[in-house]
């Protein structure tokens, strides 16, 4: 199977050195290449064309959102997973309405990112834990949409209840439903979405309107 490419994009030498470090020792991840400003991120991504490019797109200093929409304008086979400091919800979202495929921080752990590379590098979205819960606190439920998303209502009420932090437990018992409806419910959603992971289900959820955040 061939390798997941990888090009990391970070100013500081420490955490860049801390990642190739990680990502390397990992079976099936190759790091091509590394780059500390803006101007060599777009030489290497366009001459190595990676599989997943990482970027700090929050240090401003070096790398910031401009960066990934040019990326995604030159390179856009690569797919891209922010890793920073930055967990405020204006930042999350500006990054993904860029072209950010995932983001994480930087203070989480080392299977987070591993998972984040590897989700990232088959077009999935992945975020942390930390990043799930700040942009989800204060969300909405708008009007359903089944006509569109082939959702139904019930369906719709779901996915509102998980993107508000509700548990399989938690939704049965708010819906009067059993256990075992609400887990055929959610294999039904994730079907349809054509989508893997409650993670990228909110994700989903979010693109698509049935949750608005603000």
């Amino acid at each position: 199977m061939k390798n997941i490419t990888v090009l990391i994009a970070e100013a500081n030498l420490l955490i860049r050195r801390g990642l190739y470090a990680l990502l390397v020792a990992q079976e099936g991840i190759e790091v091509v290449g590394e780059a500390e400003s803006a101007s060599e991120l777009l030489s290497l991504a366009q001459e190595l064309h990676p599989d997943v490019i990482t970027i700090d797109c929050t240090s401003l200093e070096k790398f910031c959102v401009q960066d990934v929409v040019a990326l995604k304008q030159t390179t856009p086979q690569s797919n891209i997973l922010a890793v920073t400091t930055d967990a405020e919800k204006p930042t999350v979202l500006e990054a993904l309405k860029s072209g950010v495929s995932s983001y994480l921080l930087k203070e989480c752990g080392e299977q987070e990112l591993v998972n984040a590379v590897r989700a990232t590098a088959k077009g999935e979205k992945f975020m942390c834990n930390k990043v799930l819960e700040v942009i989800l606190a204060d969300s909405a439920s708008p009007e359903p949409v089944p006509e569109v998303l082939n959702l139904s209502p019930r369906e719709i009420e779901i996915v509102q209840l998980i993107a508000d932090g509700k548990s399989t437990v938690e939704i049965a018992e708010t819906l009067f439903l059993s256990h075992h409806t609400i887990n055929s419910h959610r294999k039904n959603i994730l079907r349809k979405l054509q989508i893997k992971s409650p993670a990228e289900l909110i994700v989903k959820a979010l693109d698509l309107g049935i949750v608005k955040l603000h």
